[in-house]
């Protein structure tokens, strides 16, 4: 899957989008969807779907994640597949196990913070 077509887009100042706002599937409340495709509880007014998106921002990216009873860390995304690893880092040494997950994120991919 991929990003609806009815999510707008959000993002920050610098245009990196942060996430997105769905005011269909639960209209008249607007639904903000974060980075991992994830919806944020519902909210009535866009500045406060913004600023949950904001709050939410793109940092909980850096944490660590389980999937499928390993610690996973993401290492890259976009709006079409979520690819984690067991690596603890970028060095060329460290290579780990990769999955590529589709996007959003089901559930099997949880935070663990």
């Amino acid at each position: 899957m991929s990003v609806p077509d009815h999510w707008i887009p959000y993002a920050r100042e610098d245009g990196e989008v942060v996430g997105w706002i769905d005011m269909t599937s639960a209209a008249p409340d607007l639904v903000p969807i974060d980075r991992l495709g994830r919806a944020l509880p519902t909210v009535s007014e866009w500045p406060d779907a913004e600023e949950a998106l904001d709050r939410r921002g793109l940092r909980f990216l850096m944490e660590k994640f389980r999937f499928e009873g390993r610690t996973v860390r993401i290492r890259s995304l976009d709006d079409h597949r979520i690819v984690v690893t067991t690596a603890v880092s970028d060095a060329v040494g460290d290579v780990g196990e990769e999955f590529v997950l589709d996007f959003p994120a089901g559930p099997d991919l949880v935070e663990t913070t």
